[in-house]
């Protein structure tokens, strides 16, 4: 498995691209800058989303019932493990299960003290994985526009006919999104995490920003990701720090791809002072955002399908 970067850049407009459920959950801002952010967790569920659509018993993290009952992740880890193994063969079930864990990590509560006292075929408590795929807070290229709200809803009928119920929303006009991640050699070792997974994340990560069709997300789209492979530990870092808009519009003005362009001159600086060391850089690219931005994306630079 090589170690690698991601910078993903995404967009949306009339959006709410990752809510503040302590700020009614309002678009996340940075109240110095203006500048919108999304957190990894949101970025990780939207990975794991989009996988579920394809194989729901591929991703552990997510809602397990038993009747009208949500389980803990106790109960749930054993709806799908023998918990009754040696830690060794508990940690292999996992692991070849669930690609969420071997990517993200997790811990996992499996049994407690009273439990393993009672049943002696129980002799694992709980395991911890360091997931190789981790990715920095998401941040918007440019300040945002926020925008606020109000709608009803009719749904009584005779004596309150006239009742309503009323919301209030906040959401984004527009934003452009960057999102650095990166896969770590050494800890997709411990997990299995191997080269086949990371394709298949990264394929999720560009499908499922577009797939998101929930009412404050329709509308989010994929427009570039850059996929750098090192020959060893070295590599770049902050690379969606790198990346600047050369603006048409004042920032809280732009509204789509036409209102800015891509600057990618110290990225590919950066990159190039580490041509040494790496192995392959590839691409893949909305067609709209590669048309307006063709002569930012290096020549050497491998294309991938989306």
């Amino acid at each position: 498995m090589l170690k690698k970067e991601i910078l993903f850049l995404w967009d949306g407009e009339n959006f709410n691209p990752n809510g503040d459920m302590l700020n009614s959950n309002a678009p996340r801002i940075d109240e110095e800058t203006n500048i919108a952010e999304a957190t990894d967790v949101r970025i990780k569920r939207t990975i794991r989303d989009e996988l579920m659509r394809e194989n729901e018993d591929q991703i552990f993290v997510k809602e397990y019932r038993r009747d009208e009952n949500i389980l803990d992740c106790k109960n749930a880890i054993r709806q799908n493990i023998d918990i009754k193994k040696s830690k060794n063969e508990v940690i292999e079930q996992i692991l070849t299960k669930f690609i969420d864990i071997r990517a993200f990590g997790g811990v996992l509560p499996i049994s407690d003290k009273e439990e393993m006292k009672k049943n002696k075929d129980i002799k694992v408590a709980g395991v911890s994985f360091t997931g190789p795929v981790q990715f920095r807070m998401s941040k918007s290229l440019h300040k945002v526009q926020l925008k606020h709200i109000k709608g009803t809803g009719a749904f009584a009928s005779g004596e309150d006919k006239d009742a309503k119920t009323f919301r209030e929303e906040d959401f984004l006009a527009y934003a452009f999104f960057a999102t650095y991640g990166i896969i770590d050699n050494h800890n997709a070792n411990k997990t299995k995490f191997s080269e086949n997974d990371a394709a298949k994340i990264i394929k999720a990560l560009w499908s499922g920003t577009k797939n998101l069709t929930t009412r404050t997300k329709i509308g989010q789209m994929p427009r570039f990701m850059l996929i750098v492979s090192y020959k060893d530990d070295t590599y770049a870092g902050d690379l969606n720090n790198s990346v600047e808009l050369i603006m048409k519009k004042d920032d809280e003005a732009i509204r789509n791809l036409n209102d800015f362009s891509i600057n990618f001159d110290r990225l590919n600086a950066k990159l190039k002072s580490y041509s040494d060391n790496i192995e392959k850089i590839e691409y893949i690219a909305d067609s709209e955002f590669e048309a307006l931005n063709k002569n930012a994306i290096d020549d050497s630079w491998i294309k991938l399908k989306s």
